[in-house]
């Protein structure tokens, strides 16, 4: 096992109550998991994300 190593998982879920499909309007909540699967204790002081949507539309957040 490396000394540093990290998996993320994220689980989408698709909210209709916000979401308005006739006006292609599709609203989606995002659960990231980050596990320490490395051999050193870590701790997470940032995050940062880049989404890219099925236009190639770019978000960072």
């Amino acid at each position: 096992m490396p000394m540093n190593e990290f998996l993320v998982q994220v689980q989408p879920a698709y909210l209709p109550e916000q979401s308005a499909p006739a006006a292609g309007v599709y609203v989606f909540s995002y659960t990231i998991t980050v596990t320490n699967t490395g051999e050193v204790p870590a701790q997470l002081i940032a995050r940062h994300w880049i989404i890219t949507n099925e236009l190639g539309h770019v978000e960072e957040v």
